[in-house]
């Protein structure tokens, strides 16, 4: 099952991330730390000054990689499709679209995929679409041919 399968993907884009995050925040951490064994104890108040901002960064990063992790968990891809919704996969005249959480263009199969929220601006125009519904954007037109 192809929902299934970008599931997984998704999943599994979101594992490295955290992975790569988890490693960078180590990483800073050792280096604070060798820092503040080659200066001693005598500036205290600086250690670690030039590897503030980046650590605070990967933080959020990780915390964002995080929460997609949590809301990728509440998709439900087994449900039934009459209508486009949350979970559902479209596939439509000139793209297919998985309704999931915003990670972007994902390629199984020599096919390309855009895993998208419900609350992104594609997304929100193509919730509750039925197949043969279009919708428009950026003038593009986008007709519904299947929902799985």
């Amino acid at each position: 099952m192809i929902k299934e399968q970008l599931y997984r993907k998704c999943l599994d884009i979101l594992n490295e991330r955290i992975e790569r995050y988890r490693t960078e925040i180590n990483i800073i951490k050792e280096s604070v730390e060798n820092e503040d064994k080659t200066k001693g104890d005598e500036d205290e108040g600086s250690s670690g000054s030039g590897y503030g901002s980046n650590f605070t960064k990967i933080l959020e990063y990780l915390d964002e990689a995080n929460k997609l992790k949590s809301k990728l968990k509440q998709v439900d891809i087994f449900q039934s499709n009459e209508v486009v919704k949350q979970g559902s996969l479209v596939e439509c005249s000139n793209g297919n679209f998985f309704l999931s959480i915003p990670l972007g263009k994902i390629t199984l199969d020599n096919t390309t995929y855009f895993a998208i929220s419900k609350e992104a601006p594609v997304g929100q125009l193509l919730i509750d679409k039925k197949v043969g519904e279009s919708i428009s954007f950026n003038n593009n037109t986008f007709k519904i041919i299947k929902i799985y």
